[in-house]
């Protein structure tokens, strides 16, 4: 085999990694990933608002971005894993989703881990989470993931690495006055247009109520019934310190915490009925920022109104008008 039809090379350089070979689940993690971050490019491209919305993605994004493991070889030491396109995608004339998505993808992962500019051209929130679920190598013996893409005579090549990685975290966690974080097992989503709201039990304390935002749906899907992170903005009761509620800027699965709590996964008994309703009237003014009364008017308004506005007059001709019905 040659290797002139090779369209993208991913290398994987750590401790964790062999000369020429990669774990299985870590090597499909990595594929799953990157995919969904170029399928979400590809998404942003076409126009989409929210690359991250759940559901099934059109097939013509699903064709341009797809690709065929060719070769596994290896560095010095290294795992290298090359991937070419199928012969469908590359005869379609003037026009190329799939390049223009891994391109993208490329020039905006360099400039997200070099710089703290706006979005690069192609991502958005939904491209950063999966950014970020595939830096999970990092915690399984990998330092380092080199992207290249070698469709011109000079490849274009961006490195991941662990700075690149946590400076991805802090842009999806981005500024907050109160940030907080709590991990536990997400056992009941609530998934309203307005006021969509979660329910982490962790493995000790109470259960605490998280509110998330459109950007978050998918990654609030795919992480029901698993240990999961979250991290937000926390409103607290002004009593107690207890937490009573997180905005939720990032949500992030455990997989090594998936052992705990396990007593808390459904058996097939009903769910309580009070499921959402556990919170005391205190609890919920303060989740929502409500504060006690201060001006009665803003209740009551202007009644009881003008001195002469026709109140009286209306009784009178009910009453008549029942008189003479009698």
């Amino acid at each position: 085999m040659t290797k002139t039809n090779v369209f993208f090379v991913v290398k994987l350089e750590g401790p964790g990694v062999k000369p020429g070979r990669v774990r299985l689940d870590d090597f499909l993690r990595l594929g799953q990933e990157v995919l969904r971050a170029v399928e979400r490019v590809a998404l942003v491209l076409q126009g989409s608002a929210e690359s991250q919305r759940a559901g099934r993605r059109p097939a013509d994004i699903r064709s341009a971005i797809s690709l065929d493991i060719v070769e596994v070889t290896h560095g010095s030491p290294s795992a290298v894993i090359r991937f070419e396109r199928s012969e469908p995608q590359v005869s379609i004339p003037d026009t190329d989703l799939g390049l223009d998505a891994f391109e993208k993808f490329v020039h905006g992962l360099s400039d997200l881990t070099s710089s703290d500019e706006a979005y690069p051209a192609g991502y958005d929130a939904g491209v950063l989470l999966a950014i970020r679920d595939a830096g999970r190598l990092f915690d399984h013996g990998v330092d380092r993931i080199e992207f290249a893409l070698t469709h011109h005579a000079r490849p274009l090549r961006v490195v991941y690495d662990r700075d690149g990685y946590t400076r991805v975290q802090k842009r999806i966690l981005g500024p907050q006055i109160n940030k907080r974080t709590i991990e536990g097992r997400l056992l009941m989503a609530d998934f309203k247009e307005r006021g969509s709201r979660l329910r982490v039990h962790p493995s000790s304390g109470d259960p605490v109520i998280c509110l998330f935002d459109e950007s978050l749906r998918d990654e609030v899907y795919r992480s029901i019934l698993h240990f999961v992170r979250v991290t937000g903005e926390a409103k607290e009761d002004p009593v107690s310190k207890k937490i009573v509620s997180i905005q939720i800027s990032d949500i992030e699965r455990i997989e090594t915490k998936e052992d705990q709590a396990t007593e808390a996964l459904p058996s097939g008994a009903p769910l309580p009925g009070d499921f959402w309703q556990a919170m005391s009237f205190d609890e919920l003014a303060a989740a929502q920022g409500v504060g006690p009364i201060t001006n009665i008017d803003a209740l009551v308004g202007t009644w009881p109104g003008e001195a002469n506005d026709g109140f009286e007059e209306s009784i009178q001709r009910l009453r008549k008008a029942n008189i003479k019905a009698a």
